[in-house]
C-alpha cells in the first residue's frame, strides 16, 4: 500500500488518496469498481453515518405500525416508545416531526375526529 505524508491510503481503482478510518469493509463487498467508488465518496463526505443505527430501526418501525393499523401521533408516539423503551422521546418525536414536515408522513384531515397519522405523499416505501 502507498501512503501519502497524512497517512491516507493511496486507491488504485478511486485514483485518490483516502483516509485509512474510512475503509470499513465490513459493510460492503466491493463486487464492482463503482462500489467502491461510491462507498468511498459516501465515507468522505459522511465518516460518522452508521448503517444499521437505532433511527433506522425506529424509521422502519413506524412505516411497520403505520401499515399494520391506524394511529393517532400521540398514540404513535407512545407505541414507539413501548417498542424501544431505552430512547428518549424527543428522539421519536423530533423523527416524526421530520418526516411530517417533509410530507413523508401526513395527518389524514378527512373525518375531523380521526386524525390518523398516513403516509404522506413523498413517503418511497
Amino acid at each position: 500500500m502507498k501512503t501519502n505524508e497524512e497517512g491516507e491510503v493511496w486507491l488504485e481503482k478511486v485514483q485518490a488518496y483516502v483516509c485509512p478510518s474510512y475503509l470499513n469493509k465490513t459493510y460492503t463487498d466491493f463486487s464492482d469498481t463503482n462500489s467502491e467508488w461510491l462507498y468511498n465518496l459516501y465515507q468522505k463526505h459522511f465518516p460518522n453515518a452508521k448503517v444499521n443505527g437505532i433511527k433506522s430501526q425506529i424509521k422502519d418501525e413506524i412505516f411497520n405500525l403505520i401499515g399494520k393499523d391506524n394511529y393517532k401521533k400521540k398514540n404513535l408516539i407512545k407505541a414507539l416508545r413501548n417498542k424501544f423503551p431505552d430512547i428518549k422521546s424527543g428522539v421519536i418525536c423530533r423523527i416524526l416531526k421530520k418526516y411530517l414536515s417533509l410530507r413523508v408522513l401526513e395527518i389524514d384531515r378527512t373525518y375531523k375526529t380521526k386524525p390518523f397519522v398516513i403516509k404522506g405523499k413523498y413517503c418511497i416505501n
